[in-house]
């Protein structure tokens, strides 16, 4: 007679550590999905901004030109009024 104990798991043991496993797999692969999703957008908003400092110095480089050429023009007319 065999008199030694074996510990057995029962059905529901094994379903609740397979559940548990399922659960810290899908929190993982949900936490790198967030973390992912976290950096791409960090990079959009990155790259907007920088787009946005791009568009400002190049309205400020079309302003200066603007201001260049009406003083330009400004002088021209007032040389020409001039001879009149």
């Amino acid at each position: 007679m065999n008199t030694s104990l074996t510990a057995t798991r029962s059905t529901s043991q094994q379903v609740a550590t397979g559940a548990g496993r399922l659960q810290e797999r899908l929190a993982r692969r949900v936490g790198l999905a967030l973390l992912a999703w976290s950096r791409s957008a960090e990079a959009r908003r990155a790259n907007a901004d920088r787009l946005r400092d791009g568009d400002l110095a190049r309205r400020a480089e079309l302003r200066h030109e603007a201001d260049r050429l009406r003083d330009g023009n400004f002088t021209t007319l007032a040389l020409v009024a001039r001879t009149l």
